[in-house]
């Protein structure tokens, strides 16, 4: 695997960044972001430990609005109802996380992206590597689709006369 600026495998940053994100510590998988982004200035480190900080993040947010219903705790008849959703919900949004992140380090440890659904477009939007889609209406044969641009966004350019028929030097 390749070596970043300081001498580190590039590959470690990625997977530390997992783990952390699997322990919960989004607080230290953004600041492992933040080393990645200023120190070794790798755009395939940045996007695997970006994507594990978003992961992180997810799980964070999923946490603290399932915690807002907490209060519900003092009120037993609905205590008893709603406990058991919200620690299925809890359950399954753990088991969402471990299985990302158990793909995600299968693919970085064999120094692939880690692709996470949703979380590695978010991660190239962020370094402005998403692709425009351009759509054609008629492809060519054998060749690759030609780009059409909307005709709103095409330049009009002066329709010149054809000359080249005629010899100046007569």
């Amino acid at each position: 695997m390749r070596k970043g600026k300081l001498g580190i495998s590039l590959g470690f940053y990625a997977v530390l960044s997992f783990v952390l994100a699997f322990m919960g510590q989004t607080t230290l998988c953004f600041l492992l972001l933040g080393f990645v982004l200023v120190a070794e200035r790798d755009e395939w480190a940045s996007r695997q430990v970006m994507q594990a900080a978003f992961l992180s993040l997810v799980s964070s947010l999923v946490n603290d609005i399932l915690s807002i219903f907490d209060i519900l705790n003092r009120i037993p008849l609905i205590y008893v109802f709603l406990s058991d959703a919200f620690a299925f919900i809890r359950w399954a949004v753990s088991v969402v996380i471990l299985v990302f992140i158990i793909i995600a380090l299968v693919k970085v440890c064999k120094g692939k992206d880690a692709g996470l659904p949703g979380l590695s477009t978010l991660a190239e939007r962020a370094f402005g590597l998403v692709a425009q889609k351009v759509y054609s209406t008629n492809p060519p044969a054998g060749g690759q689709p030609q780009q059409q641009a909307y005709p709103y966004n095409q330049p009009q350019q002066p329709v010149q006369p054809n000359n080249q028929n005629q010899n100046p030097q007569q």
